[in-house]
Formats: structure tokens, C-alpha cells, sequence
């Protein structure tokens, strides 16, 4: 402290304004170190944006890209389900017609035998109006 009192002692005013020039231009220094400083950070980081923002659009465009496989997916189980169901419908036919060939060739067997209307009725689970002419054309007279 003495210096600095010795210093500004000799010549108040000269010594006094050249201190505050020195502490001026220090200060000028660090502003200028700090405007710097943050300039380069805001230039990294800006850097940074853009390369996120190029990952942003990449991704964009990849789900874009998954949202119509999904959509042609989609499409495609359609069809698959919509051929299962008539596959099923025409199993179920077949199965019926079937079924019904089955019970009328027992009603034929059974006319031939010589059994009654309500006998075949209750055995294959034909109508009557089914089972008639079967008999008229195979039971026995």
C-alpha cells in the first residue's frame, strides 16, 4: 500500500488517471476475453444444433419411412385375413355339405333297411320333407 500511496503522492492526477486508464483497459480486457470466450461457446454450440437437427430430420424420415412398411404391412394382413376367412366360410361349407351327404346316404342305407320316417328323422336329424323322397325312391315297398 505504501507504493501505490507514494505513487499517487508524487503526482495526484497524472498518477490518479493513469491508474484508472490501467484499470480501464483491464476491464476492457476481460469483456473482451469473455465476448471471445462466449462467442466460441455459442459457436459450438450452434454447431451442435445443426447436427442435431440433421439427426432430428433423419429420424423424421426414417419413421416416415417405418410408417409406410407398417402401412403395406397392414395392408397385406388384410388380404391374409380376408383369405382365412373365405378359406373358413368354404371349410364350413364343405363341413355342412358333408355332413348332409353323410346323413343322407344313412337315411338311403336305413330306407333300404326298411325303417319309418320318424326312425330316419330322429337318426340323422333330416326334415321330413327331406326324408320322403328318399323313401319314395329307396325304401322298401
Amino acid at each position: 500500500m505504501n507504493f501505490l500511496s507514494n505513487f499517487i503522492e508524487k503526482d495526484p492526477l497524472g498518477n490518479t488517471s493513469l491508474i484508472i486508464i490501467f484499470i480501464t483497459l483491464f476491464l476492457f480486457l476481460v469483456v473482451v476475453g469473455a465476448f471471445f470466450f462466449d462467442y466460441s461457446k455459442n459457436d459450438k454450440n450452434l454447431k451442435n444444433i445443426i447436427t442435431l437437427e440433421r439427426a432430428m430430420k433423419d429420424l423424421i424420415e426414417e419413421f416416415r419411412s417405418l410408417e409406410l412398411n407398417f402401412t403395406e404391412q397392414k395392408k397385406i394382413l388384410q388380404d391374409y385375413k380376408y383369405t382365412l376367412e373365405k378359406l373358413d366360410l368354404e371349410i364350413s361349407r364343405l363341413a355342412d355339405s358333408n355332413k348332409g351327404d353323410t346323413n343322407i346316404t344313412t337315411a338311403i342305407q336305413m330306407a333300404n333297411q326298411g325303417r319309418n320316417i320318424d326312425e330316419i328323422s330322429a337318426s340323422t336329424g333330416l326334415s321330413n320333407e327331406e326324408i320322403e323322397p328318399i323313401l319314395k325312391y329307396h325304401g322298401k315297398s
